[in-house]
């Protein structure tokens, strides 16, 4: 993909930091990447994203998760379940703001107890396949 290096470097580090302030007690932080391509059928579990050849970078943590009521929140600029001091509320909102500058899809699933995974999804250079 074609993308600012830097404000994907942000991204990355700014779901980490989410993913490691969710874990106080340790547990596992998990990066990957992959080609993926998305098709029709998947739409229905995910219809923020458009069927193509994508970069799939996930951020999957162990940590205590978000209910759905934050879930609808998380990317909402200043928007913080971190204690006063603790965090300002840009960074995901950040990485939100990044992705879709980028042409590309951020998806969040998460269950209170087991862990949150965030998925930025950016669109492949024309002759990549998965």
């Amino acid at each position: 993909c074609r993308i600012d290096r830097s404000g994907l470097d942000t991204t990355i580090l700014n779901l980490c930091v989410n993913a490691r302030d969710a874990m106080p007690d340790g547990g596992a932080l998990t990066i990957t990447a992959r080609n993926r391509t998305i098709v029709t059928d998947e739409l229905a579990a995910h219809p923020e994203l458009k069927p193509g050849v994508w970069i799939e970078v996930t951020v999957r943590d162990t940590g205590t998760g978000m209910p759905p009521e934050v879930i609808s929140r998380v990317f909402e600029p200043l928007f913080t379940t971190k204690g006063e001091g603790k965090g300002t509320g840009f960074g995901l909102a950040m990485a939100h703001g990044f992705v879709h500058q980028s042409g590309g899809f951020l998806t969040v699933s998460s269950h209170v107890g087991c862990g949150t995974t965030f998925s930025v999804y950016l669109p492949a250079i024309a002759g990549t396949s998965s």
